[in-house]
């Protein structure tokens, strides 16, 4: 078992998932896996044991023979433990690239499940009430209880999938960052100047993300929001693409500053706004 860092510990998950997902595992990964535990036997290869009493032989020419034997022995066992070891990280180090490598495809693999889930979550979400909170729902109509319990069941696999996608990205080392669990499974869309003046953020955009958050130790109601909402597309991000979700919010954000600070007329603030915007 590959435990060199804890990069390759994140690979190793990453594979796992690959393969429990069955998203198509290429052989040259576990070729290098292969490697890395020759290079293991390698470096833990044992010196042969102390000699007892029983191991004497009967003549000084025959110990002669046998020192000799074991002494290439030891010198085989202790050069062995030297080289597998430098091998062991080089060995780390080219497995934890191919998965890299291998990370966004894999999570693209994901992606029609992703949205089968979401479409069986947005069929019944209309037929739901408004109000999602489980203390306001009766699920003693089987008008309600049905659609509940169907988008309940897509929602724990949409959690089951999504976790699996976050353990597929922390192998390539990205999505970080604020509400970056959001960004990885919808993106928001680009703001424009109108937007910005019309201070869409502050009265829709940044309401409907605080819901969210609020919304997180009840994983139904969260996803059902998510597909109600008019303002995410539900969508599973590659992990570049978390970056890129990260990037519209921040700009808006910068936009909007742009409109809050003082000193600009309407039209220096409308040619702020646009550069802001662009990034």
């Amino acid at each position: 078992m590959i435990t060199f860092n804890a990069d390759t510990g994140k690979a190793q998950n990453a594979v796992a998932v690959a393969r429990r997902r069955n998203l198509g595992v290429p052989a040259e990964i576990d070729q290098v896996a292969g490697m890395w535990q020759v290079a293991v036997d390698a470096s833990h290869m044992k010196t042969p044991e102390r000699p007892t009493v029983d191991d004497i032989p009967a003549t000084a020419e025959e110990l002669r023979t046998l020192i000799a034997d074991r002494a290439h022995a030891h010198r085989v066992a202790l050069a062995h433990n030297q080289v597998g070891t430098d091998f062991l990280e080089p060995i780390a180090r080219r497995y934890n690239t191919l998965v890299r490598d291998h990370v966004d495809g894999w999570i693209r693999a994901l992606q029609p499940d992703f949205l089968a889930l979401i479409k069986v979550l947005a069929k019944q979400e209309k037929k739901l009430p408004a109000n999602l909170d489980q203390q306001h729902i009766d699920l003693r109509n089987p008008a309600i209880s049905a659609p509940w319990e169907t988008a309940s069941n897509a929602a724990v696999k949409l959690d089951q999938l999504v976790n699996d996608r976050q353990i597929l990205a922390r192998a390539s080392g990205q999505d970080l960052g604020r509400d970056a669990e959001l960004w990885a499974v919808a993106e928001i869309t680009a703001p424009s100047s109108e937007d910005v003046f019309a201070h869409k953020l502050r009265d829709e955009v940044g309401p409907a993300l605080r819901e969210w958050r609020d919304l997180k130790a009840t994983p139904i109601a969260r996803w059902l929001y998510l597909s109600r909402s008019p303002h995410f597309t539900l969508q599973l991000a590659t992990p570049g693409e978390v970056t890129q979700r990260q990037s519209t919010m921040e700009r808006w954000q910068q936009a909007v500053a742009v409109v809050m600070g003082s000193g600009l007329s309407h039209q220096q603030a409308q040619h702020a706004v646009a550069t802001a915007l662009r990034g």
